[in-house]
């Protein structure tokens, strides 16, 4: 029999349907959190016969995210605006009355599907190291897209550009690039081409001879040749000064570079790959950026989505965030609660995947509860702007649906008149009555 936790009143009815549908019931009362069964993949909330808002919105946010919220109401009911907002939030479904136990099965049934699957992905998915917490989740399809981009560039030798706003995994796309690659055995060498001292950065790049320069007491190699055979990283490539973009354009199209301070050409067999958050065409348009130099590190682009554009592994991310610095720092692994949950899944991410690790980060060691609140990755306010949200839409549905069943009522059922009442075209006052279930008597 699978668990299913019930929350709200007891039911005769409800109780036999739930039984034949081999359910093992868990009633939970005084929503004490030591009540609930770690196993349980369902929760059944029935608001039925009371107004018990408070309790439940407690409840919910402290149940594990992954497990799935069924309401049950009642017809009515749906014009309340906090039962309304409460669904909206929280529910993967809900029922209304009179319950129908074939729907209802149906409805716990996939409920219980989808929930079992995602936990078992989630205890199955594999812990990565602690010295990576980049290693990518990919349930969005947008990352889906992206990886299957980088399976089928990854094997060849092509030149790729990865473009996308800071923060977004770019180097993560690189060293996978270099991973699924015929070089993975090779070295992968990263040029930070924005953090160099300005007049180092030829020879960080190409290298020089000893007595080059004041300082150049021996010969030194620089990236290109350190990542002979393998696999040379160019990031922030759009803040390469223009007197070193001419020496890489030349070594991209001869295989061939000098040393600071050498007399013979030296070469280097590297793949190239660069990344950049700055738009290149306006670089280009502003002489800031040669075209000829884009053209030949522009073989293929992969571009690093937002992370507000790829929500379906926003809590994957942190939890698994959660588990690498809990590791860290000595310190027991802590689930989400739901209203955290809520939080990070609201939250617009300006600073992309890198400030959801700093904020998972300092929320692993500030928090001293039982779980990671909405408090604790200082995003509290936004779980509360988006219930207000909600509530302002519920308000204006439940005013606009009172607004058509009394013009129906002024008009007598006739619609044209209706619609006038109410300043609008019949199809609109059509469109808003299959909006809101209504129907002529």
């Amino acid at each position: 029999m699978e668990p299913l936790l019930l929350a709200g009143f007891q039911c005769n009815e409800l109780n036999d349907v739930l039984s034949r549908l081999h359910f093992k019931l868990h009633y939970i009362n005084s929503y004490d959190k030591q009540q609930i069964p770690t196993d349980c993949a369902l929760c059944l909330i029935d608001l039925r016969k009371g107004s018990i808002i408070n309790e439940v919105n407690y409840l919910v946010r402290e149940l594990d995210p992954r497990v799935h919220i069924i309401v049950l109401i009642n017809k009515p009911q749906l014009d309340n605006a906090e039962i309304t907002t409460f669904i909206a939030q929280f529910a993967w479904d809900f029922c209304t009355s009179p319950i129908d136990p074939e729907r209802l099965a149906k409805c716990l049934g996939h409920g219980m599907g989808l929930a079992k699957l995602k936990q078992q992905h989630q205890s199955t998915e594999p812990d990565f190291p602690c010295n990576d917490p980049e290693q990518p989740i990919i349930q969005s399809a947008v990352m889906q897209q992206l990886f299957r981009q980088v399976e089928r560039v990854a094997p060849t030798d092509i030149p790729v550009l990865i473009r996308g706003e800071s923060g977004t995994g770019k180097e993560l796309v690189a060293t996978t690039l270099h991973q699924q690659s015929t070089r993975k055995d090779g070295p992968f060498i990263t040029v930070n081409c924005g953090a160099m001292a300005a007049g180092l950065v030829q020879s960080e790049l190409f290298g020089h001879e000893k007595g080059a320069f004041t300082g150049a007491t021996s010969s030194r190699k620089g990236k290109i040749a350190l990542a002979d055979g393998g696999t040379l990283f160019l990031d922030e490539i759009g803040d390469l000064p223009a007197e070193l973009q001419v020496n890489l354009l030349r070594f991209l199209q001869e295989g061939l570079f000098d040393t600071v301070g050498g007399g013979t050409p030296q070469s280097s067999d590297v793949r190239i790959l660069a990344a950049t958050h700055v738009n290149l065409e306006n670089a280009i348009d502003q002489g800031q950026f040669r075209l000829d130099l884009y053209y030949r590190l522009n073989g293929i682009t992969i571009e690093t989505p937002r992370l507000k554009d790829r929500r379906d592994d926003i809590i994957g991310l942190a939890n698994r965030f959660i588990r690498v610095y809990s590791n860290e720092y000595g310190l027991a692994t802590k689930p989400l609660s739901q209203s955290a949950s809520h939080a990070l899944l609201n939250y617009p991410w300006p600073g992309n995947v890198r400030e959801l690790i700093n904020r998972v980060r300092r929320a692993v060691v500030l928090s001293d509860t039982q779980q990671i609140s909405a408090q604790n990755l200082e995003l509290a306010s936004i779980d509360k702007k988006r219930h207000i949200a909600l509530s302002l839409k519920t308000l204006k549905d439940t005013a606009e649906k009172q607004a058509l069943q009394q013009a129906i009522l002024i008009a007598d059922g006739q619609v044209e008149l209706a619609a006038s009442y109410l300043d609008i075209s019949r199809a609109t006052f059509y469109r808003l009555m299959d909006k809101h279930g209504l129907q002529l008597t």
